[in-house]
């Protein structure tokens, strides 16, 4: 069994706790948090004895696990995983996994020199509707992918950025929006349009002016080589958080992902066409995907074969979001 171990304790870090000792995929043998109190409590939820406030005199300490689990704020991502990796860890990292494409790459080196593997947690790639979404693209009776739609409309102000000690600036979260609730829908986009020609946005600070000074809103068209379109908006500002949504265009339908369904619509009619089962672990929003992908991950390093997001593919969509604020006319950065 791989033994796991996991720094930073905050929300999402219960996410992998139960993925990992819900459907016994490892063994969690340390945690780390700057905050030894929260550290200790996560190490008793985790079910090991071991918990550190230091995440390098851990790695050292511990050096029979196989797998580090990065939780932590955007800025310390890149970080801790050439530290993970150069000292002979495999790492499964929390989105985003850098704060550019510059950064990124310095983690793809490090995987390429140390031959360690890195999984990205862009979850949504493997869940039900999108795999089903692929399979009726590849069968081809709705025709071609002609374009796509991401929306992604939430409610994100006050003490979500107050309380936290490190969103809403450019400094500790690398930008707002773009690179925390939309990042998904993005990634998304990439995995059903391919390789990216040409990008077009902007962004802007709306609701929470005075509170933070990344983007809350943001829009951009986005053109792939092969000939596909995106149109793609998200905001923080909506009074609610609703279901993100992604719509499909093809020559004979639409495909129609919105709240863990995926619907097809043909002739002007709508059917369910599947559904994500699974339950979400965490909050709502996180979905069903960690424990798969996390699962996937795990099989690889035991030497079976299973799709997950590598990190060579997972910085594509950093390279998306540096072309909204290149190209946005108003420069928040």
């Amino acid at each position: 069994m791989l033994k796991s171990v996991i720094i930073g304790c905050g929300a999402i870090s219960h996410t992998h706790i139960n993925s990992i000792n819900g459907n016994n995929l490892g063994k969690i043998i340390a945690v780390c948090d700057i905050v030894e109190e929260r550290a200790k409590a996560v190490s008793a939820e985790a079910g090991c004895d071991k918990y550190y406030t230091d995440y390098k005199t851990m790695l050292t300490e511990c050096s029979e696990a196989d797998v580090v689990h990065i939780c932590t704020p955007h800025y310390l991502h890149a970080e801790m995983a050439i530290f993970a990796l150069e000292h002979g860890f495999d790492v499964y990292l929390e989105k985003p996994c850098a704060m550019t494409p510059t950064e990124a790459k310095t983690i793809v080196e490090a995987s390429e020199r140390t031959g360690k593997k890195v999984c990205v947690s862009f979850q949504n790639r493997l869940v039900k509707t999108t795999a089903a979404a692929k399979r009726i693209i590849s069968e081809g009776r709705l025709g071609k992918l002609l374009g796509m739609k991401g929306i992604v409309t939430w409610e994100r102000s006050g003490k979500y950025y107050t309380e936290s000690g490190w969103r809403g600036t450019w400094a500790t979260e690398g930008g707002g929006v773009l690179m925390n609730q939309s990042i998904h829908t993005l990634d998304l986009l990439y995995c059903f349009g391919g390789k990216v020609k040409s990008v077009e946005g902007s962004v802007a600070l709306r609701k929470n002016k005075g509170t933070i000074e990344v983007e809350d809103t943001a829009e951009a068209t986005i053109l792939f080589e092969n000939g596909i379109s995106a149109i793609f908006y998200a905001t923080n500002c909506n009074v609610v958080t609703t279901p993100a949504e992604l719509e499909l265009i093809l020559e004979k339908g639409r495909l129609l992902i919105s709240n863990d369904i995926l619907y097809e619509i043909t002739d002007g009619h709508l059917r369910e066409a599947a559904e994500n089962t699974g339950a979400a672990v965490g909050k709502s929003v996180w979905g069903s995907g960690h424990t798969l992908m996390i699962g996937n991950f795990y099989k690889v390093l035991r030497g079976e074969q299973a799709e997950y997001c590598d990190i060579t593919d997972a910085y594509q969509v950093l390279e998306i979001i540096e072309k909204i604020y290149e190209t946005s006319p108003l420069k928040l950065r």
